[in-house]
C-alpha cells in the first residue's frame, strides 16, 4: 500500500505515488496576490507564447523576482542543496510515524478520532508523497549529478520507511473497525469514502491482512518477485547476438549497414540488437536475409524464458496465498476491467471489430507480394514480409500519388498559447506565466505557469521542462510533484497529543512541522493545497530559444496536457484520490481524448498566429489517412500483447505444465495475423509484462472511450463550452473519487450509458464494439 505506485509513463506515461503532511504557515494565498506581477493571459498579447519561443522575454520576466529570497527547488524550502533531502526525508519519516501513532491509539482516544481516521491515513500519504513524489521526479530530471543522488538517496530511505508500513496490523485493524461502525461511514463525503475503500483495498492487496506466516511469505514473494522482474527487464533476452550476413545478399543496402560489422571473412556480422536489423527487415528485398534476421532478432536464451515463467509462477503464488485464483484476479478487482473474464471480453470484441481493417491491410500486403513474385495466387505475409511490403505499399502509393500533404510546424509557445485557447473555450481556465523565485527552477530552460479558472482563481501550477538536453531522458512525461486536497481540518496541531496520550511529550523532541502556504479557491469553503506538476518532453530546440514541432511532436504534448487538465481539474478533498490518482485502466482517457483535438479544422487555427494560413479539413484527413496506414495492423499487434499479458497471468500460469513458449505460439496463431514462427519468442523482449502485470489491455480500453466521448460529445464542436463543462464536472473533476464507469456513463449520456453503467462483462464487450479509429 505504501509502495511507490503508478505511473503514467508510457507507452508516454510519468510517475505517481500513493503518499503526503500538511502543517502550514498561517497566510492565505489567493488570486489577485499570487499573481500581481505576472502578466495577463489575454489574447491581446503573446507574452504566453513568448515566454516560450523568445528567451530574452522570459529572462526579463524572471527579473521580476530576481531579489525575492531564495526557495528550494519546485517551492521545497529544504530542496535548496543536497544536505536538504536527508533533512526533508527525515522530516516526512518523523511526521509520518506520529500520524502512524496517532492511528493505532484512535480507538483509545474516542469516537471523534475514529471519525478522524480516514483524514489521517490521506494525511499519511500526502505526507510520504510530499518528499517521493518530488524526490522521483527530480533523481529523473535533474541535470546535475550530486542533486540526482541525493534525490535517489531520499527516494530510497523513503521506500524502506514503507514497506515498514506494509508489515504492520494495526492500521489496517483500524480502518477495518471505521468501515465496519455504519454510525462513522454514513457521515463520509463521497471523496472520504471513496479514499477509505482505496485504502482498505492497498492494505489487503498487500497481504497486511493474513496471519503472521503467511505475511512473511507474501513480504518474501514480493521481494522475490522485484528482483525477478528487474532481472527480466535488464538482461540480454536473446538467444544469438549476432548475425553473419552476406553483403551481396543485401541488394545495395550494404551502405545503409555499418561497414563496421563487415569481418575478415567477408560476411556482415550484426548484432541483433542493432539498428541495423530493423534496416534490413524494411529495405532487404532478399526474402531469405529477412527471415533469416528476423528469426535471430526474436530469438530467446533459456535463462530469460526461465526468469519469464518464474515470474509468472511467482505473481501466480502470491495471488493465491491472499485467496485469487490468479495475478490478474488480484490485480484487477479495483479497476474498471473488474476481472480477467471482463478483459478478455473486451478485447475479444475488439478483436473482431478490428477485424475488418486489420484484414484490409493484410489483403494488400498479399496483392503487392504476389505482384512482386508473381504469383498465381495471393501468398502468406510471414512476420518477415511485414516491414518491407508495408514500406513498397508507402513507396508504391507515393509514385501514384505523390508525397504526403505537407503539414506546418508550429513553435512550442504557438503551441501554448493555442493549448490555453482550447481550455479556455472548453473549462473557462488558461495559462499565465508564472514568476519563479531564485532556486525554484532546475534548469533554465524550464518555465513555470500557473493555471487559473475564471471562476475560482488560480487552481494549479505546472512547470514545463520542454527542451532536450544531454543526459535527459528522451520520454514524454506527467509527473505529479504534489496533488490537491483541504488542509484547514488537518488538525495537526494535536498529533502528538493523541499520538502519545497522558506522556505529556514535549513538541521540542521532534522537527518542525513540514511548511505550507494553503490557499483559498473561490466558491468553495476551507483551505487547499493546490496541485503540482512537472511536464518534460524532449523537443529539439534552437539557439534563439525557438522551438519548431511537428504534429506528432504537438499531438505528444496534447497527450500530457490531458494528464495535466485532470491533475489540475480534479481537485477532490483527499489527497489519495486526487487528478491522476485513479483507476489505471481509466487514467489514460483524458489524455488520448485530448489527441484527437488536434487533428480538428476548428483547433488548429488556435496555433497559428495567422488562422487563415491553417490546413484545411481536406488537407488534415488526407495527411491522416497516410499516416493511420496500416494501423489495422498495428491494433492487432496491441490486441495480441494484451491478450498474451492476460494469459501469462491468468490460472493457468500456477499448472506446472505451463509453457510461455507454447501460450505464445498459441496465442500468435490464433489471433495474429501472421504465422507462428518456430525457434522464435519475441515476449522476453516484452518489458511491459512486469511493469503493467495484467493491465497492458488499459491503453487500447481508453483508446475506445477516448473515441467515444470525442465523436459523441466533440467531434461537430470540439471548442464547445457545454461539453467541455460537462467534461470536466461529470468526469474531471472527480479524479478516482467516483466509480469511473458512471463518471463515462453521464458524459456520454442517453443509450450509451444504459449500456455501459453497470460496469459488467456485458459494459466491456460494449465498449469494445466501439472499435479505435484506424
Amino acid at each position: 500500500m505504501w509502495s511507490p505506485g503508478r505511473c503514467i509513463r508510457s507507452l508516454r506515461q510519468a510517475p505517481l505515488l500513493r503518499v503526503r503532511s500538511t502543517h502550514y504557515r498561517r497566510g492565505v494565498s489567493t488570486l489577485h496576490n499570487v499573481n500581481e506581477k505576472t502578466a495577463p493571459a489575454t489574447d491581446s498579447n503573446d507574452f504566453l507564447r513568448l515566454i516560450f519561443d523568445d528567451k530574452n522575454t522570459w529572462d526579463q520576466h524572471r527579473k521580476l523576482y530576481a531579489s525575492a529570497a531564495p526557495v528550494g527547488l519546485l517551492g521545497n524550502p529544504h530542496f535548496t542543496d543536497v544536505s536538504g533531502y536527508e533533512y526533508a526525508a527525515k522530516q516526512a519519516i518523523q511526521r509520518a510515524q506520529l500520524i502512524v501513532e496517532r492511528i493505532w491509539r484512535a480507538p483509545e482516544n474516542g469516537a471523534l478520532e475514529m471519525q478522524r481516521v480516514v483524514k489521517n491515513l490521506d494525511r499519511l500519504s500526502d505526507t510520504l508523497c510530499s518528499v517521493i513524489d518530488l524526490a522521483e521526479f527530480l533523481r529523473n530530471a535533474h541535470p546535475g549529478e550530486e542533486t540526482m543522488e541525493a534525490a535517489n538517496k531520499a527516494y530510497m530511505d523513503l521506500c524502506f520507511y514503507m514497506n515498514t508500513l506494509n508489515t504492520d496490523t494495526r492500521m489496517h485493524k483500524v480502518l477495518a473497525q471505521v468501515l465496519a461502525d455504519k454510525s462513522i461511514v454514513e457521515k463520509f463525503t463521497p471523496d472520504e469514502h471513496a479514499a477509505a475503500i482505496v485504502f482498505l483495498r492497498d492494505f489487503e492487496k498487500s497481504g497486511i491482512h493474513l496471519p503472521n506466516k503467511q505475511r512473511e511469505q507474501f513480504v518474501e514473494l514480493s521481494d522475490r518477485i522485484i528482483q525477478l522482474g528487474r532481472e527480466f527487464v535488464q538482461r540480454e533476452p536473446r538467444g544469438v547476438d549476432r548475425i553473419r550476413v552476406d553483403p551481396a545478399s543485401l541488394n545495395g543496402l550494404g551502405q545503409s549497414v555499418s561497414r563496421s560489422s563487415l569481418d575478415k571473412d567477408g560476411y556482415m556480422h550484426i548484432p541483433t540488437n542493432s539498428h541495423e536489423c530493423q534496416v534490413i527487415l524494411k529495405y532487404a528485398s532478399n526474402e531469405n536475409v529477412r527471415r533469416q534476421v528476423y528469426e535471430a532478432v526474436n530469438s530467446a536464451n533459456r535463462d530469460s524464458v526461465h526468469i519469464l515463467e518464474l515470474l509468472m509462477k511467482t505473481r501466480a503464488e502470491l495471488a493465491n496465498l491472499v485467496g485469487r485464483s490468479s495475478f490478474a484476479d488480484l490485480q484487477l478487482q479495483d479497476k474498471m476491467a473488474k476481472s480477467p473474464a471482463n478483459v478478455r471480453a473486451f478485447l475479444r470484441t475488439l478483436l473482431n471489430h478490428q477485424a475488418p481493417a486489420s484484414e484490409r491491410d493484410i489483403q494488400l500486403l498479399q496483392e503487392i507480394k504476389q505482384r512482386a513474385m508473381r504469383l498465381d495466387s495471393p501468398p502468406v505475409i510471414n512476420a518477415w514480409d511485414r516491414d518491407y511490403y508495408m514500406h513498397v505499399s508507402e513507396v508504391l502509393e507515393r509514385q501514384s500519388q505523390g508525397p504526403a500533404p505537407y503539414m506546418p510546424y508550429f513553435s512550442v509557445g504557438s503551441v501554448m498559447q493555442g493549448l490555453s485557447r482550447l481550455f479556455n473555450h472548453l473549462y473557462g481556465i488558461q495559462f499565465v506565466p508564472g514568476t519563479p523565485h531564485p532556486g525554484e527552477l532546475w534548469h533554465d530552460d524550464v518555465r513555470k505557469l500557473d493555471v487559473v479558472c475564471e471562476q475560482e482563481g488560480k487552481i494549479g501550477t505546472i512547470y514545463c521542462d520542454l527542451y532536450s538536453r544531454l543526459g535527459k531522458t528522451t520520454n514524454a512525461a506527467h509527473y505529479t510533484v504534489r496533488t490537491s486536497r483541504r488542509v484547514d481540518d488537518d488538525d495537526s496541531d494535536n498529533d502528538i497529543r493523541f499520538a502519545f496520550p497522558q506522556q505529556n511529550v514535549s513538541e521540542s523532541n521532534f522537527l518542525p512541522p513540514i511548511p505550507q502556504t494553503p490557499s483559498t479557491i473561490r466558491g468553495r469553503d476551507g483551505l487547499f493545497q493546490l496541485p503540482v506538476i512537472a511536464l518534460t518532453c524532449d523537443f529539439n530546440n534552437t539557439n534563439n530559444g525557438t522551438a519548431l514541432l511537428s504534429m506528432f511532436e504537438i499531438e505528444t504534448l496534447f497527450h500530457e496536457m490531458g494528464h495535466a487538465m485532470h491533475s489540475m481539474l480534479g481537485r477532490t478533498d483527499f489527497h489519495n484520490v486526487a487528478g491522476t490518482r485513479c483507476a489505471t485502466d481509466f487514467v489514460e482517457l483524458p489524455s488520448i481524448l485530448m489527441e484527437h483535438f488536434i487533428w480538428h479544422p476548428d483547433v488548429i487555427p488556435l496555433l497559428s498566429k495567422d488562422p487563415k494560413s491553417a490546413p484545411s479539413a481536406s488537407t488534415i484527413q488526407a495527411y491522416l489517412k497516410q499516416r493511420r496506414r496500416f494501423n489495422g495492423i498495428e491494433t492487432n499487434s496491441q490486441i495480441l500483447m494484451a491478450l498474451l499479458d492476460q494469459e501469462y497471468h491468468s490460472i493457468d500460469a500456477s499448472d506446472q505444465t505451463f509453457s510461455s513458449i507454447k501460450a505464445w505460439h498459441s496465442l500468435q496463431d490464433d489471433v495474429g495475423l501472421f504465422p507462428s514462427v518456430p525457434g522464435t519468442m519475441w515476449p522476453v523482449q516484452f518489458g511491459h509484462l512486469f511493469g503493467y502485470g495484467a493491465g497492458y489491455y488499459s491503453y487500447l480500453f481508453d483508446r475506445t472511450l477516448a473515441r467515444r466521448i470525442w465523436q459523441k460529445c466533440f467531434l461537430q464542436d470540439p471548442l464547445s463550452r457545454v461539453q467541455g463543462l460537462a467534461f470536466r464536472d461529470k468526469l474531471l473533476k472527480w479524479g478516482g473519487a467516483r466509480d469511473p464507469w458512471q463518471c463515462v456513463a453521464d458524459v456520454l449520456g442517453e443509450e450509451d450509458a444504459e449500456r455501459i453503467a453497470s460496469g459488467d462483462e456485458e459494459s466491456m464487450r460494449t465498449v469494445g464494439d466501439w472499435g479505435i479509429d484506424v
